[in-house]
């Protein structure tokens, strides 16, 4: 099980980088964000109803929250990169 915890977090390493350098660039930045916003909309805009999510709710909500977390550290990088035009 510990193997596959480093898996995720070399991937989740990689995402970042890759992410914040594409952060930089004004016109990629958007479409990414566009595009991954579409993802961590609830399906049919429906909220659980019930007082304990559901797991597909839950599911959703988790990886919403995982997309969130990753652009948030992209865009700190990004913006901690001496080259970045975005910076100041």
């Amino acid at each position: 099980m510990q193997d596959i915890e480093f898996e995720l977090a070399a991937h989740r390493e990689i995402l970042i980088a890759i992410l914040s350098a594409l952060a930089r660039h004004e016109d990629v930045w958007p479409e990414i964000n566009r595009v991954l916003d579409e993802v961590r909309v609830v399906q049919d805009h429906e909220e659980d109803p019930g007082i304990v999510p559901s797991e597909a709710f839950a599911r959703q909500n988790a990886m919403t929250e995982e997309i969130t977390a990753i652009l948030r550290a992209a865009r700190m990088r990004a913006a901690l990169d001496p080259d970045s035009p975005r910076r100041g």
